[in-house]
């Protein structure tokens, strides 16, 4: 609990200083626009920090229906945090699986295709996969239309579990590829230098199968390096998680985002600083804790003494 607590200050942290740093380089790089505020550099910052953080008050944005930023980001977040979970989910998901099947058999045919799979995943920007799975499988629109075709707007969760997740399969599909290739190497390579260990051949010994060995006790020791792989990959995540919902028109916080820059809505901007801040640091939190709890090692270093 004590280590939970320790790292939400630190998450708190984070996003306040990234917020704050955005607010800054805004106003020591443009500050004409900024000419009828009043008062010091640092007091103004304390002001809009002090509004922020502590009223959740960003300001009006300057843009389209001109609403507070605060709503703005109470309607856009939940689709926001669906995405990049979703996202994540599937990507460690396909990885893993993707790996320790490629493990059975590392120069197998199978195994390779694997591979080449994620290395197109790695490559392919998700803009291009996402409108051209659109394109050939969108409703109403895709060319190889399978059943309904792929919804083409989104559902809230209060409209039924069911419909939410269908509206947003093919972009967590399209959002973790990515991650589902870099996480299928990174693990392939850790479950190859760990399967000549010394206790995965006496395992063997015992009369395991190939399947329960590589399950029971060659991807465990490998999903460490998979999960500090998806942990550092959190931002990009975030990068590509803004171009999926400007493709599958999700209603997100950041679904605005270049129109803001263009059209100098700053606060919206420094709201989308705060909320994305915190989006990397509670994914790299939760990502800290997982490994924690997975690798004993991890806890006996930190263990006192």
């Amino acid at each position: 609990m004590r280590r939970v607590l320790v790292r939400l200050a630190g998450v708190a942290v984070v996003v306040v200083a990234a917020t704050a740093s955005a607010w800054l380089l805004v106003h020591v790089l443009r500050p004409s626009l900024f000419a009828d505020e009043e008062g010091p550099l640092p007091q103004r910052l304390w002001h809009f920090l002090d509004r922020a953080f502590l009223h959740f008050d960003f300001g009006m944005s300057t843009a389209g229906s001109r609403r507070p930023v605060a709503t703005l980001i109470r309607e856009g977040l939940p689709a926001d945090v669906s995405l990049l979970a979703g996202g994540l989910a599937i990507g460690l998901m396909l990885g893993t699986r993707g790996a320790i099947l490629c493990a059975r058999r590392p120069r197998g045919l199978l195994s390779r295709a694997l591979q080449g799979l994620a290395m197109l995943g790695l490559c392919a920007p998700v803009y291009v996969v996402g409108l051209m799975s659109l394109l050939l499988f969108g409703a109403d629109i895709g060319k190889l239309p399978l059943g309904v075709g792929i919804p083409l707007d989104y559902v809230p969760f209060s409209e039924g579990p069911l419909r939410w997740a269908g509206s947003l399969l093919v972009p967590w599909i399209v959002l973790g590829l990515p991650l589902a290739g870099l996480c299928l190497r990174v693990m392939l390579g850790a479950m190859v230098d760990v399967l000549g260990e010394d206790y995965v051949r006496a395992a063997r010994a015992k009369g395991l199968t190939d399947a329960e060995v590589l399950r029971r006790h060659v991807a465990p020791p490998a999903m460490g390096p998979a999960s500090m792989v998806a942990s550092a990959s959190t931002p990009l995540l975030l990068t590509n998680a803004v171009l999926v919902e400007q493709v599958f028109s999700i209603p997100g916080v950041f679904r605005d985002l270049t129109r803001s820059i263009g059209a100098s809505n700053y606060p919206l901007i420094f709201g989308m600083t705060a909320v994305g801040a915190l989006l990397i640091a509670l994914t790299t939190m939760l990502f800290d804790l997982y490994l924690y709890w997975l690798d004993p090692r991890v806890r006996a270093g930190m263990a006192p003494g």
